[in-house]
């Protein structure tokens, strides 16, 4: 008998298995925690519908306790949400948003564009978006989706915000931005084009006008341009493809290494109301004219025309070092713009170019 009883293996029951597993987790999650290296890849793991990578979250996240911020993938939801935040809950250090977006009010893209300005194009001319105020912008059309009951076309706006941890665009946030906007795509159904990852974030490359000749800003090459203001050779940047919401071509004095002018298109009725602002702002209009008008101030122009039944307007800013002064004349700058403009109508069949007088208002300050 007590052979057969110290043969017998003990086996322990539910309620002792369940008592172990608890714990087992808390020891794990003690662990865990004590551990914020595991973070970054739990968080790919179980965030923003499985759109990100560890290795990514890695670079971008600060070496200290994190917390998972509230999560709407998957969810249905039209406005897609995910982050981490610091362990006190109150502040976030990765924020990632996407949504579609016509320009409404207080929506991603009014709240980026207050006005129009010149924006960080560090990324490739296949990601129709640069480095906003806190980190990369992604803008895409959504062709399934049609438009709304307003008839204004949908767009998807990818937002990646990083905050206390990147201050320059970086491949990391870019890649994480391309992968939301790609998960965000397919979980919308907005029916983009997927866009690739890219590699790398590099520095805007300076063309010379001959080599610009089979880029967007092709027309430089076969306009009459002005003499620089240091007098050295031109060079031009075209960072962006044609299609895109918002458009650019600058021209760069070789002298200087600084633009003399900036060109951008901003496509949509959602850039009529933050051109408003700009215009109301910065230029004294006569009772003649109104912030809808093509017109020219001290140091920017506007241009308009109807585009796929939406707004396209279109702008040129041309900073000195004397505020109160231009880069280039204004007479010169116009002529850019028109040509700009011009071109920019053609490439997209836009109907109603309007193009700016000769007329310079003064500052409305």
């Amino acid at each position: 008998m007590a052979a057969g009883i110290r043969g017998r293996r003990w086996l322990p029951g539910g309620r002792t298995l369940g008592i172990v597993a608890v714990v087992l987790a808390v020891v794990a999650g003690a662990g865990w925690l004590a551990k914020p290296v595991w973070q970054p890849w739990w968080y790919a793991a179980t965030l923003c519908g499985g759109n990100l990578s560890g290795g990514e979250l890695a670079d971008l996240l600060p070496n200290e306790r994190l917390r998972a911020a509230k999560d709407t993938f998957g969810s249905g939801d039209s406005r897609l949400r995910c982050g981490v935040d610091e362990n006190d809950g109150r502040h976030y250090v990765l924020d990632v948003e996407a949504r579609i977006d016509t320009g409404e009010r207080l929506g991603l893209l009014d709240m980026e564009f207050a006005i129009p300005r010149d924006l960080e194009y560090a990324y490739p001319g296949s990601v129709p978006g640069f480095y906003g105020r806190f980190g990369p912008v992604i803008i895409q059309e959504c062709p399934k989706l049609g438009r709304d009951t307003e008839g204004r076309k949908q767009r998807l706006v990818t937002m990646v915000y990083t905050h206390g941890v990147e201050s320059a665009p970086s491949p990391q946030s870019l890649r994480t931005g391309v992968r939301i906007a790609n998960g965000a795509n397919a979980e919308t159904g907005c029916g983009a084009a997927s866009l690739p990852l890219p590699d790398r974030v590099a520095p805007q490359r300076k063309l010379s006008v001959r080599q610009a000749e089979g880029t967007m800003c092709g027309w430089l090459a076969r306009a009459t341009l002005p003499r620089s203001p240091s007098g050295k050779k031109w060079q031009v940047v075209a960072p962006t493809d044609e299609r895109a919401t918002i458009t650019s071509c600058s021209l760069i004095d070789s002298g200087t290494g600084e633009p003399a002018v900036n060109l951008t298109g901003w496509y949509g009725d959602w850039a009529d109301k933050p051109f408003e602002r700009l215009l109301q702002s910065n230029v004294q209009l006569p009772k003649a004219f109104s912030a809808h008008d093509a017109l020219l101030g001290t140091d920017l122009g506007r241009a308009w025309a109807r585009c796929a039944g939406e707004s396209a307007n279109f702008l040129a800013n041309s900073y000195a070092q004397d505020p109160a002064q231009s880069a280039l004349p204004m007479s010169d700058v116009r002529r850019l713009l028109n040509a700009f403009a011009t071109d920019q109508a053609e490439r997209r069949d836009c109907t109603g170019l309007q193009l700016p007088d000769h007329t310079v208002h003064p500052d409305a300050y």
